[in-house]
């Protein structure tokens, strides 16, 4: 859509938003999305008239300077636009656009704040283009000019320090958006693309058992921007293992309270592995479940949750060789000899299979009372790195 150097005419800038309207508008029909109303909804564009060449000609008189040539062809595409991103609203017209500390003084007084030399020199002659968002604003730097001739893009938020990621151009900081966009509605089961999440499902799982834990998370991850819910669960089981300090934040972003996930990967699998990780995880970290009690309902009775701390989860089955394998380590874990309890289930790691395919790992390992506490990080990342089910898959 875009050439080698960031530029866009102004017809692929039109059939860029008109692809990007039809995903947002798509993407669930009920939601209220800011602005818009009936007419854009019928129309299928979230954006305006373009601007004629004498209203960009005037704007750029006003500014003392030619805009670069992404950001010009989408004034001339549209001037403004709505929802242009998950965070961000509204998009000024050329009327509005205007340089930081002239637009929004506020703004430009609050960046020069406590800021580096270079940040107080990029908030001078920064161009804000953005209207209203969730505290962020999106900026382009005059300053910073490609050999093209495009200016690099920015966008600054209340709850990240500094001016955030730098982009290429404005066009580049549009297909971040928009891929934030295709990334956040895959996940709560949305999918812009849906298309092949099971056959990445099924690589991920085939990568994971053979250990190959990066490329099995990568599959996991696209399948999840597709709207899987076993991608998602998937990619979150499998980091706990990578990253076990952090895996109650994956399982409530991730699993808790998306329906979908829960749903395709069934309540007895999830109240076996995701909630008792969970609750060991926050209680490892020092966080209280209470605020996030509501996450549980359709997962956890009423009773249960009221008694979480007490939750027992049910176990899942394990294949004969590796369940005598836990049994044995439980016994020598109890007997005072965690090394050798460790070393048992290290050995039967090879032989451990499941006939789920949303079952990748004995998590059981990150759970269970009596061995979790074996299953230092390193051993965990052993666990997911070990192949497994002799080359059953």
């Amino acid at each position: 859509m875009a050439s080698t150097d960031g530029a866009r005419t102004v017809e692929q800038w039109r059939r860029y938003l008109a692809e990007y309207s039809a995903e947002v508008l798509r993407g669930d029909p009920e939601e209220e999305l800011h602005g818009v109303g009936d007419l854009q909804r019928s129309a299928g564009w979230l954006g305006f008239d373009g601007a004629g060449e004498g209203r960009l000609a005037a704007l750029e008189q006003r500014l003392g300077i030619r805009l670069p040539q992404s950001y010009r062809s989408f004034l001339a595409a549209s001037d403004g636009w709505l929802n242009i991103g998950p965070f961000m609203w509204t998009m000024r017209t050329g009327g509005e656009v205007g340089w930081l500390r002239d637009a929004d003084a506020d703004l430009w007084e609050i960046l020069r704040e406590n800021a580096t030399p270079e940040e107080t020199a990029l908030a001078d002659r920064a161009l804000l283009v953005s209207g209203d968002g969730d505290a962020q604003y999106w900026l382009l730097d005059p300053g910073d000019v490609s050999a093209a001739g495009e200016w690099a893009a920015y966008v600054w938020a209340s709850w990240y320090p500094g001016f955030g990621d730098r982009y290429d151009s404005f066009a580049a900081l549009v297909d971040a958006e928009r891929a934030s966009f295709e990334g956040l509605s895959g996940r709560d089961g949305r999918p812009v693309h849906p298309g092949g999440a099971d056959e990445l499902v099924a690589q991920g799982r085939e990568r994971a058992l053979q250990g190959e834990v990066r490329a099995a998370a990568e599959a996991f991850a696209h399948a999840a921007v597709k709207g899987s819910g076993a991608g998602a669960y998937l990619a979150v089981i499998l980091n706990a293992f990578l990253d076990p300090a952090h895996a109650h934040h994956e399982i409530r972003n991730g699993i808790l309270g998306h329906p979908h996930v829960v749903e395709e990967i069934g309540l007895e699998q999830v109240r076996a592995e995701a909630v008792p990780l969970f609750l060991y995880r926050s209680a490892r970290a020092g966080s209280s479940v209470a605020p996030h009690r509501q996450l549980f309902a359709g997962i956890l009775a009423e009773e249960e949750v009221e008694r979480i701390d007490t939750f027992v989860p049910p176990p899942l089955p394990e294949p004969s060789e590796f369940h005598e394998a836990l049994h044995r380590a439980r016994t020598l874990a109890q007997a005072g000899a965690p090394d050798h309890a460790w070393s048992v289930l290290e050995a039967a790691l090879p032989r451990w299979h499941s006939d789920s395919l949303c079952r990748i790992a004995p998590v059981v390992l990150l759970t269970d009372p009596m061995l979790r506490d074996l299953v230092s990080p390193e051993r965990a990342r052993t666990i997911v790195t070990t192949p497994r089910g002799n080359n059953r898959y």
